[in-house]
């Protein structure tokens, strides 16, 4: 397979800080790729790599086949969205998209074309006259996404481009460049620190931490399936987690007593951490006799989210986080202080090694 960008045992560091360590990663064309990690998990200098505006230490950088490791930024065919945007406020929307043109010397013809083409993708026909200071925060992010798709760069490259926008632009727009990226077909590979952002666009996300890669995979498998703990917790709203000892195939003993989980022989006779995410738990009425497992437990709080209903349920000393869809008042009886049954089945946990 032809990979838009590859990199080969990549590592850099910045004094005796190592950001990037040994990172290797094959991202497809036309997909929507995110790196995803919290501050200072090495991103940002992995995707500064890939740009040209880092040299790594060790290790290898090639776009569709090429090794471009040592090549400069400006020729290598990528295009660049950041949080700043960097848009020339003396233009108007028109120039700031044409000026990638006019630097390379298209026709006045070709660029009423492309940027009007343009205009209508980004769904910003109609403003192309306004100048940046009459536009809102997510009509500027489309302005920087024109500006850097017009000129058809091979991979476009965005780090944190929604980070500066409110939570109901940034939720539109995260969208609206899953779209926008649908529809020009071009390898976009974004960096961001929010985990809603990445499951949201991407097509695969690769979750770093400490300059390593942790996982990589399509946002269900790292969601269900996550490789460790630091992936299980970093990934979804919430994560029920039991310590134990898996002492023989599908049982781990925990302080809890013994949960049923699925069987994996390699961990037989070693600490694992069982997990379950919140929404795959079942409560009160819910439960029923031939569960797999089955605990009962205090409710020592109920949160009212609007589309489901937090639960924090005491089972002993350990606190279980249950989502429940807001899908009538009976979940509504259930409250603060009522004892009651959970359960769940032992396919729907999680079992990683401690």
């Amino acid at each position: 397979m032809s990979y838009a960008v590859e990199l080969v045992n990549i590592s850099k560091s910045f004094g005796s800080v190592r950001a990037v360590s040994n990172v290797s990663l094959s991202i497809r064309k036309n997909e929507f790729f995110s790196l995803l990690g919290p501050s200072g998990c090495g991103k940002t200098t992995t995707l500064r790599i890939i740009a040209g505006l880092e040299e790594p230490d060790t290790g290898v950088v090639k776009l569709d086949g090429r090794d471009v490791t040592y090549v400069p930024t400006h020729k290598r065919n990528i295009g660049m969205v950041f949080q700043t945007l960097a848009l020339f406020p003396h233009m108007d929307v028109y120039d700031n998209i044409a000026f990638g043109l006019r630097m390379r010397n298209y026709s006045e013809a070709d660029i009423r074309r492309r940027v009007r083409e343009m205009l209508d993708i980004v769904r910003l026909s109609g403003l192309e006259h306004r100048r940046i200071h009459q536009l809102s925060g997510g009509q500027r992010q489309r302005v920087a996404l024109a500006r850097a798709l017009i000129v058809q760069p091979a991979v476009l490259l965005l780090d944190e481009p929604l980070g500066a926008l409110d939570l109901k632009i940034r939720q539109h727009m995260m969208v609206e460049l899953k779209r926008v990226q649908r529809e020009v077909g071009t390898t976009f590979i974004y960096v961001t620190h929010d985990q809603t952002e990445a499951m949201v666009m991407s097509d695969r996300i690769a979750v770093m931490k400490d300059g390593v890669i942790q996982q990589v995979g399509e946002p269900y498998d790292i969601y269900m399936h996550p490789r460790n703990r630091f992936v299980a917790t970093f990934i979804g709203d919430a994560i029920n987690l039991v310590e134990g000892d898996y002492a023989s195939p599908g049982v781990v003993k925990t302080s809890l007593g013994d949960i049923n989980v699925p069987s994996i022989n390699e961990y037989v006779g070693k600490k694992v951490v069982f997990a379950i995410r919140p929404e795959k738990i079942l409560i009160g009425g819910e439960v029923s006799s031939d569960l797999d497992n089955v605990f009962v437990g205090r409710i020592s709080l109920t949160i009212f989210r609007g589309a489901f209903i937090e639960y924090r349920v005491y089972v002993d000393n350990m606190e279980f986080v249950i989502f429940k869809p807001h899908v009538g008042v009976s979940y509504l009886l259930l409250k603060p202080g009522d004892m009651v049954k959970i359960g769940w089945r032992r396919e729907d946990g999680i079992l990683m090694p401690e």
